[in-house]
């Protein structure tokens, strides 16, 4: 921002600064406009025509107000908002347009490093899908700037969100882009739409599954359409055991294959595989990433065992920003443990943790019929108990998963 703050300053004096009487001049002039005092030499040394020193804040205040800000912070809030401005501007006309080759290009040379290229990606990218424009689309996501292994995860998880509710609301994928690696790295892997397992979302699981695609897309693809069969009342086959150690394979990925165990009709033996699985991966810093498919599908089997395990061998102290998901999921596996248990005060006291406000899109219908179940046997009033009742109907009839019928939610916790 500092290299902004000197264009600004040259704007206002009117001139590139190159000596030493350019220096004096703005000296000068700062003290004429704000009768603060600055040295010439902290110019100089700003523009390096001296030996450079990074200025300490009171300089970048008085710097920032001789531009017409109160102080440096408001100067670096107003100038990364214009720039994304004139980079939505700039995007919007492009579309507008049908300038394709700009376009490519101007995902090319946006600084990747920039807080707002994901948003202008997110921009663009659905502005493309409301044109209907799959294959300019493509081309984006063939771009080197786009590869997936350059996003952070809650990057990953802002932007998959974002396009997924199109998807889900288009209900189809368009056939060029289910072929696009880092198409389905950035948005199928990222948006696991559990709302559309009967739909859009499980049809493009079950061609990816027998697809020549990446093996852990196919293997992800394979277990999230065995999770489909148990809520659609079918048998659940789990692959094989041994996959759910290996260190090469993203956490979430392992924790939903050894989720898949949890709904096939084989036996877990949780004093076996448990402490194995996680010795395995105990030296990893992604821990609640290794847990997070077992806290719902836990609820979801009614294991009591599993959730025990996992609540004593949780580590809390881990809270970084995208693991607010997996928190919040804990919590709600805690609350259904300790009601299970009879322990009224730890479950109140879990249940108060969680919220819905803060589950992925792609889980939250799902979440949501597991937060009526909660709620109805927390309800002491009938009138209470009806409405709830309607909204979890409403709800999975809506989802179209046979497994939670009525009887579940009346029976869960008897």
């Amino acid at each position: 921002m500092i290299v902004e703050l000197k264009k600004e300053i040259e704007s206002k004096f009117g001139k590139t600064v190159k000596n030493r009487g350019d220096c004096e001049m703005i000296a000068n002039s700062i003290m004429l406009t704000l009768n603060i005092e600055i040295s010439y030499n902290t110019i100089r040394r700003l523009y390096e025509l001296a030996p450079y020193t990074k200025p300490n804040s009171k300089t970048l205040n008085t710097l920032a107000q001789f531009v017409g800000y109160k102080d440096y912070f408001h100067f670096t809030q107003n100038h990364r908002f214009q720039e994304k401005t004139k980079l939505f501007q700039i995007t919007y006309k492009l579309i507008h347009d049908e300038n394709e080759f700009e376009i490519l290009e101007l995902v090319k040379k946006t600084n990747r490093s920039s807080e707002g290229f994901v948003d202008f990606i997110t921009l663009l990218v659905r502005e493309l899908f409301y044109k209907h424009n799959y294959s300019l689309i493509n081309e984006i996501f063939y771009l080197k700037e786009m590869d997936y292994s350059n996003f952070s995860y809650s990057e990953l998880l802002s932007f998959g969100n974002s396009i997924g509710l199109l998807l889900r609301k288009q209900n189809r994928v368009p056939k060029k882009l289910t072929e696009n690696n880092n198409f389905l790295n950035c948005i199928y892997l990222t948006f696991v739409d559990y709302s559309s397992l009967n739909s859009y979302y499980g049809s493009w699981a079950n061609s990816l599954r027998l697809s020549k695609t990446d093996d852990d897309i196919a293997l992800f693809s394979y277990a999230v359409m065995q999770f489909k069969n148990f809520l659609n009342q079918t048998a659940a086959k789990q692959v094989d055991a041994e996959l759910v150690y290996s260190k090469n394979r993203h956490p979430i990925l392992c924790s939903r294959l050894l989720a898949l165990q949890l709904l096939s009709k084989n036996k877990f033996n949780v004093a076996d595989i448990l402490p194995k699985y996680y010795k395995v991966h105990s030296k990893s810093n992604y821990s609640t990433d290794y847990s997070y498919e077992l806290y719902t599908t836990s609820i979801l089997t009614k294991n009591i065992e599993v959730m025990r395990f996992l609540i004593e061998k949780s580590d809390l102290s881990i809270e970084f920003l995208y693991q607010r998901h997996h928190l919040n999921s804990f919590y709600l596996m805690s609350a259904f443990y300790h009601k299970l248990i009879n322990n009224k005060v730890e479950a109140r006291h879990a249940f108060q943790h969680f919220s819905m406000k803060v589950c992925h899109y792609s889980y939250e219908e799902y979440i949501h019929l597991f937060y009526l179940i909660y709620l109805f046997h927390d309800s002491k009033v009938l009138s209470e108990k009806n409405q709830i009742t309607i909204r979890y109907n409403s709800l999975s009839k809506k989802l179209n998963y046979p497994y939670f019928s009525e009887g579940l939610m009346l029976n869960y916790f008897m």
